[in-house]
């Protein structure tokens, strides 16, 4: 079994380059641990004269993890405007589903993280994706059916700076904080029903769920010249609103030959809003690969964002590469 981990975050501080170990959460450690267990148990009953009965248990773990790279590197000469500069661009993946079953309980692990920089090689750094996922669920199967009762938790922010730009009173372009670690962050803990196919693939109706939105960094009020972001007010670093979810999880699922898909999406809806439509909060991620040769990927990955606390318009990213993977399941 083939098995992939990041240990260090490489950032850009101060005008140089400096690598963080601790930021890479200890839930992905753990997952990775429990990969490492892959067997059965038999145990048989006492027998006599007039029966003879064998009982097995069985305790089996699981890992897929998934790694994506892609890079590109421009050179331009006698180039016709600014932008005409020499650069590198990297983009990674990284993504990783582990399955503990232990009779009728069942406890899945997901990890999932981008990164993606651009450097103009006379000038700056520029982060275009960072992003990472944590989700933790715990089942128990009712009877014999596909269905069980799950409560989970989940978080997702971002592990980096990001900046934006705008013009000051003289005219000049100026630099400011627009995002940071854990600002903002989201989190969700819910309890309800869970419907399982297919191998993995999963859906999860939260009966109960709370929405937990942060912002641990209250200098992105000040940088931002603004009193509220993302539904919290200046001075507030917490949110909870209760309501319902809906989670749909396909890990990297063969469709037809060479041909893959991927997708994780959260509906989280506020109780007092069910009625609403502009209020529900989606988000959707969702990839379609192709492979070519042993280790080469052509992947179309779609995101779709809508939270009326950001924006009043939907987010859509459509990003279309071709890079190197390695993958443990296919």
């Amino acid at each position: 079994m083939f098995v992939t981990s990041c240990s260090m975050w490489i950032y850009r501080k101060a005008g140089s380059w400096k690598i963080d170990n601790q930021r890479l959460s200890i839930h992905l450690y753990l997952m990775l641990a429990l990969s490492l267990f892959n067997f059965e148990a038999n145990g048989q009953d006492s027998t006599n004269h007039f029966s003879s009965r064998e009982k097995k248990e069985i305790i089996s773990s699981s890992i897929d993890i998934d790694f994506f790279t892609t890079f590109a590197g421009i050179t331009v000469k006698n180039g016709e405007t600014s932008n005409d500069r020499n650069s590198l661009y990297l983009y990674y993946n990284l993504s990783a589903n582990n399955k503990l079953k232990a009779g009728k309980v069942v406890m899945t692990n997901y990890y999932c993280s981008e990164f993606g920089i651009k450097t103009f090689f006379d000038s700056i750094s520029l982060i275009s994706d960072d992003q990472y996922t944590f989700r933790n669920t715990i089942s128990y199967n009712i009877k014999k059916s596909k269905f069980a009762f799950n409560f989970s938790i989940s978080s997702k922010s971002q592990y980096f700076n990001h900046y934006n730009y705008r013009e000051d009173s003289a005219g000049k372009t100026i630099k400011y904080l627009f995002t940071s670690y854990l600002s903002p962050g989201y989190s969700n803990y819910t309890g309800g029903i869970k419907f399982e196919f297919d191998n993995n693939c999963s859906i999860e109706l939260g009966l109960v769920n709370g929405r937990n939105t942060k912002i641990k960094n209250q200098e992105l009020f000040e940088s931002r010249q603004s009193a509220k972001l993302y539904g919290l007010s200046k001075g507030n670093t917490k949110k909870m609103e209760f309501g319902f979810n809906l989670i749909v999880s396909i890990p990297t699922h063969q469709i037809f030959k060479n041909f893959y898909i991927e997708n994780f999406s959260q509906l989280n809806i506020e109780k007092d809003k069910l009625s609403e439509l502009k209020k529900y909060k989606v988000d959707i991620n969702n990839a379609f690969h192709y492979k070519l040769l042993k280790h080469f990927r052509l992947t179309l990955r779609t995101k779709y964002l809508y939270d009326i606390n950001v924006s009043d318009k939907p987010k859509i990213i459509n990003n279309f590469t071709l890079g190197f993977y390695l993958n443990n399941a296919f």
